[in-house]
């Protein structure tokens, strides 16, 4: 537990320190800390837990009133299930199987688990929680998002799911509830959006690893009211910066980091980043994009909102499970279009090779733009940070040379 601890508290200092003095920081920061401290594991007793991010916020938030999202990430509970799963599962799944099965807490004692079924690694993981005695409910995820039959088998599957939590919640979906629900998700995503604008108006006013730290807390908050006030004051204080002091334009090169999912306290690879010269502008995976799905309009039946959800939410998402991803590519268009990106990291998890499948696309569209592609594969361990830093360095400086002709040429 104490390493767990010591783990969370190095990436918030250090998070701490990177930005510009803005006070409102400080919020999100104990935010985190709370969120993931041994008395809050401890002795949190969540009746719901959301495992990984194919679920909806949205629906998660309207059958209860405090979720548990758990997106993995912890080298430490990765080494807690060693013993449960073989070595060569994704480190995702093992991290998750750490949070939930460990002689330190017992945050599952009274929760059912949500999950998708959406690869075989969820299909095990699934098999192997209920084995140990937690409620889990899943679901069956479509292959395909493209059809208008994967859509109706998806809201039926939502539907099924809220009927199994709400047996054990005895918190009723209703229309009231998942309007409710809807409009908070929605907040959240406009304030999400407007933050990342103003960041990137000034990139030296705090690190990509603390930005990306304050976006994925709204998840680990216990009022997302009271996030979007926070987030709020925060673009004020950004904004008064941004007038008030002259910043230097940022010459590192930019780079798109896509693939693999990065999730807190698991920031080795936008630490290996920063150290080799490189700008995260930002990421295309499906954590962080979660911020681009758009949230259905209220409707006057469950049953109608969630199929509006579907509509909206799978032809948007990046699983690497998806037979096709079209959101993905739309996704790396969309920023490849909007920012200045030099290059794209592609990482790769290991135990996660589904991604792989996209990478030749991914490579292709890239190489429309001029933007060269990396691909890199790694895990939450430490041993491959020096081989990973100087592959880092030399993509680092073949993107500055690059970008020093395109300017000699220009001129």
């Amino acid at each position: 537990m104490e390493k767990l601890q010591n783990e969370i508290r190095t990436i918030l200092e250090q998070a701490a320190r990177e930005h510009c003095g803005f006070p409102e920081v400080n919020w999100f920061l104990q935010t985190m800390e709370h969120a993931f401290s041994a008395e809050t594991l401890i002795n949190e007793k969540p009746s719901l837990i959301v495992l990984g991010e194919d679920i909806p916020r949205e629906l998660a938030l309207a059958l209860s009133d405090h979720p548990r999202f758990i997106l993995g990430g912890s080298l430490e509970t990765t080494h807690w299930s060693d013993a449960l799963l073989p070595r060569d599962a994704d480190p995702v799944s093992r991290s998750a199987c750490g949070w939930l099965l460990n002689e330190k807490f017992n945050l599952a004692g009274n929760a059912i688990v949500v999950m998708a079924l959406s690869s075989d690694n969820r299909r095990k993981l699934a098999s192997l929680l209920r084995g140990k005695g937690i409620r889990v409910a899943a679901a069956d995820m479509p292959p395909r998002y493209d059809t208008s039959e994967a859509r109706d088998a998806w809201t039926a599957e939502m539907l099924r799911l809220a009927d199994a939590v709400s047996a054990h919640t005895h918190i009723r979906l209703s229309a009231r509830r998942l309007k409710a629900a809807i409009r908070q998700r929605e907040h959240v995503r406009e304030a999400a959006i407007d933050f990342e604008n103003i960041a990137w108006q000034a990139t030296d006013s705090m690190s990509p690893i603390l930005r990306d730290i304050i976006m994925e807390s709204a998840w680990y908050a216990p009022d997302r009211k009271e996030w979007v006030y926070h987030l709020r004051n925060l673009i004020a204080q950004m904004t008064t910066w941004i007038r008030q002091y002259y910043h230097h334009p940022d010459e590192r090169p930019w780079v798109l980091l896509a693939g693999s999912p990065i999730v807190f306290p698991n920031e080795k690879l936008p630490n290996l980043l920063e150290a080799s010269g490189l700008y995260l502008a930002d990421r295309a995976d499906s954590i962080a994009l979660q911020t681009d799905i758009l949230c259905a309009e209220a409707g006057h039946s469950v049953q109608r909102m969630l199929r509006r959800t579907a509509d909206l939410r799978m032809r948007m998402e990046t699983s690497g499970a998806w037979i096709s991803n079209d959101g993905l590519l739309s996704a790396v268009q969309n920023r490849l279009d909007h920012l200045p990106v030099s290059g794209m990291i592609w990482h790769v998890l290991k135990g996660q090779i589904e991604y792989d499948f996209e990478l030749p696309k991914v490579e292709a569209l890239a190489a429309e733009y001029g933007v060269p592609v990396i691909r890199l594969e790694t895990d939450y361990q430490q041993q491959d940070v020096e081989q990973l830093r100087i592959r880092l360095e030399a993509f680092a400086e073949m993107l500055r040379v690059r970008n020093q002709e395109r300017i000699r040429i220009a001129q």
